[in-house]
């Protein structure tokens, strides 16, 4: 519930995006702007929590996180202004963070590796959950309160979670494992995971893949909704369709898994995204997409992610060592700020068709080159050893 707030908090307003924009007097580009700064809070956010969980265990800052989730979140549903609603999802994301980083540490505590993948796998499958309904959920709550009930429904779901997590969620860091709390441990903390090649390469592979998947998530609303003329029910009925189409790859990354291992299963997931890119680009470029064309090819480069997230959380957290907290925050930080650079990249081009496949075709092609040199550094290094 708590991994899966961050997904809530990106896709349940998703269908107000014009709503937002026209209440509050904004551009399309500024109200996409709150996605990026969310993607920004989320990186910052976790690279602070890194170190305080290395320091003070897994379960209190995913706590406090929790409460400043709560705290975003009604700031957002009183936002008068898209400044104030900007200062606010940054605030959320802060919160949403822990919610990130605590479990892939938790995970990586009580794991092996090859455990660890399938966890991650159905971790990801659970987290599906919240694109499937949040959506839909969004688009009742437009028609019936307004996006400012969107926000209010977080805050109550967050709550609900800090609640939940207090009572059933345990400590899994021993004392003896925890690491000092001062600048120079920090850094050098930091500096090790950067130095090595394998889990560097394995976190900007990911960084490319979010980024494709954060311009998805923020393009799409205007393509599909002022572009097609689809309403925001329908938009929201895609959106979903999409996420269980990632729940069913995921099932399939199970199969795969156990019979050709992480690191093919990744890159055929890689792959195939960057392909129906390519396919959607070309079709638009030549005039050949109309909107059946546009969501089925727009929808195989998503669907094939269930290939791709819990295999690469899974790789990269494998090149982590002890520092499972360290490397987990910096994994997330680089990862939410390639995303959110290439999320705000793309909002400075010209609106259109061509942005999105683009997008995706560019980052696939570059994840799939850094997943053969993370490869590459980890069997050199099995070598050495």
């Amino acid at each position: 519930m708590i991994t899966a707030l961050d997904a809530m908090a990106i896709d349940m307003y998703l269908p107000a995006f014009p709503s937002v924009a026209r209440e509050l007097g904004a551009s399309a580009g500024q109200i996409q702007q709150t996605l990026s700064i969310f993607l920004v809070g989320l990186a910052l956010g976790q690279g602070l929590y890194g170190p305080l969980l290395d320091r003070f265990g897994r379960r209190w800052p995913l706590l406090i996180g929790l409460s400043i989730f709560v705290l975003g979140s009604l700031i957002a549903a009183l936002a008068p202004t898209v400044e104030w609603l900007l200062a606010a999802r940054f605030l959320q994301a802060l919160g949403a963070a822990a919610g990130l980083v605590a479990p892939r540490a938790i995970v990586s505590d009580v794991c092996t590796v090859q455990e660890s993948a399938r966890v991650f796998s159905v971790l990801m499958q659970v987290m599906m959950i919240a694109p499937i309904l949040a959506p839909v959920a969004g688009s009742w709550l437009l028609t019936h309160g307004g996006w400012r009930m969107v926000f209010w429904t977080l805050a109550v779901v967050g709550a609900l979670g800090t609640a939940w997590s207090l009572r059933a969620i345990p400590e899994t860091l021993a004392r003896e494992r925890r690491a000092p709390l001062h600048p120079g441990a920090i850094a050098r903390a930091y500096a090790q995971q950067c130095r090595d090649a394998g889990f560097m390469a394995y976190t900007l592979a990911g960084g490319f893949i979010l980024g494709a998947l954060f311009v998805y998530i923020s393009v799409s609303p205007f393509v599909l909704i002022e572009h097609f003329g689809m309403t925001p029910a329908h938009f929201s009925y895609f959106f979903a369709a999409n996420a269980v189409g990632i729940v069913a790859a995921g099932q399939l990354s199970l199969w795969l898994t156990k019979r050709w291992g992480e690191q093919r299963a990744l890159l055929a997931g890689i792959a195939l995204h960057a392909l129906a890119g390519l396919a959607l680009l070309a079709a638009v470029l030549c005039d050949a997409a109309p909107l059946p064309v546009y969501l089925a090819l727009v929808g195989l480069s998503i669907w094939v992610l269930g290939l791709v997230f819990g295999n690469l959380t899974a790789l990269t957290m494998a090149q982590a060592g002890a520092q499972a907290g360290v490397a987990s925050a910096l994994m997330g930080l680089l990862q939410y700020l390639m995303g959110a650079v290439v999320g705000a990249l793309v909002t400075l081009a010209a609106p259109g068709l061509v942005p999105l496949p683009a997008t995706i075709m560019v980052c696939g092609a570059l994840a799939m080159l850094c997943c053969w040199g993370a490869a590459t550094a980890v069997n050199r290094r099995a070598r050495v050893a």
